[in-house]
């Protein structure tokens, strides 16, 4: 019996021995353990991007050709696909009315000028004779006076009614506005043609030198493209990289797609690109001033709010920031933020504000 006593006593002894009860051991209660944090500092930096944005490429110069006088199709010079320079000769068309109204128009004219060349000739004898005393009344000077001032009005009128009847005619003949090429040709030989702009005869376009279309989003208005360069490809033309060179922006957003067209140029000396197509254009863009630039991780972003978590004596404090340009590592900021903050570089909305930190060397 004593032996079982003393089993009982030796564990007894041994626990005390070890430090008695476990609780005494434990860490003192209402010290909360501070967050460690690693943190960055900011400075101001080049902000810089590159915009992948798909643009059309456009004709430097476009004309859709219509009538401007009803008439039959006579000839046609030119196919699609044809060359053409200014002023040539694209079709001739046929309008007899027109024809006839031209010659019944010169031939009032040619009677309104002889009327008013015997009333002239009148006038000038009576004028002539006049100047003996007596041999002419002045009322029958005055008359004749006026008789060739009338017959001289519609003679002037008969003439300008040639002249609009023959630029009429001059429209049968329809000419190319520029050196290009015919990409449309909507008419045939004997077609009946109006003047109403309801049937294209032909599209001219100036495919030597080409413009590229870009619709820039309006939070890149302000930005400036380096070296007014951009590059593009092709689906054509894989693998092949082209470049053009900012020609004009349209200096306006568009209400709809909350962007600014700019416009590129590019100099299609070997014909290699065509009008319509598609370019994937790439715009390496700045920002006239030096931005913040932070890590992914050091932006919160919630349903409510987007922040970073700025440290001043060891404390957080939640600071609202917008977010610009993003990059392969960083993103641009902006917000109540200045050179020389220091931010969380990992930060998350569990890190309160107002709490105390140590920070992570």
């Amino acid at each position: 019996m004593k032996a079982i006593k003393y089993l009982f006593f030796i564990p007894a002894c041994l626990l005390t021995a070890c430090g008695g009860n476990p609780a005494e051991k434990a860490a003192p209660q209402g010290l909360p353990e501070k967050p460690v944090v690693k943190l960055i500092t900011l400075k101001l930096e080049p902000v810089s991007s590159k915009l992948n944005l798909t643009g059309e490429i456009i004709p430097f110069d476009r004309a859709n050709i219509y009538a401007r006088t009803p008439g039959y199709v006579k000839e046609v010079k030119v196919d699609i696909g044809s060359k053409v320079m200014k002023g040539q000769v694209l079709c001739i068309l046929d309008a007899p009315e027109l024809k006839a109204v031209q010659a019944q128009s010169q031939n009032n004219s040619m009677g309104t000028k002889s009327k008013y060349e015997s009333s002239r000739s009148t006038y000038l004898r009576l004028l002539k004779a006049a100047q003996t005393p007596g041999a002419v009344a002045d009322n029958e000077l005055e008359t004749a006076r006026n008789q060739m001032r009338t017959d001289s009005s519609v003679y002037q009128a008969s003439r300008s009614a040639t002249q609009a009847n023959k630029a009429l005619e001059n429209y049968l003949v329809i000419r190319s506005p520029f050196n290009g090429v015919v990409t449309a040709r909507n008419i045939f030989k004997g077609d009946f043609v109006d003047n109403t702009g309801k049937t294209l005869l032909f599209r001219v376009e100036d495919n030597s030198s080409l413009r590229v279309e870009v619709a820039v989003p309006e939070a890149y208005n302000s930005t400036i493209l380096k070296d007014n360069e951009a590059s593009f490809t092709v689906s054509a033309n894989p693998g092949q990289v082209f470049k053009a060179k900012l020609a004009r922006k349209s200096d306006a957003i568009d209400p709809q797609t909350r962007s600014e067209t700019w416009e590129l140029t590019f100099p299609n000396t070997n014909g290699l690109l065509k009008p319509g197509m598609f370019a994937q254009v790439v715009l390496p863009v700045s920002r006239p001033k030096d931005g913040f630039l932070v890590p992914f991780k050091a932006v919160v972003t919630t349903q409510e709010r987007k922040f970073v978590i700025k440290v001043e004596n060891g404390k957080t404090k939640w600071v609202d920031v917008k977010t610009g340009f993003t990059g392969k590592e960083k993103t641009e900021i902006a917000g109540d933020l200045k050179p020389g903050d220091q931010l969380v570089a990992q930060a998350n909305e569990e890190l309160k504000e107002e709490i105390i930190v140590q920070i992570k060397q």
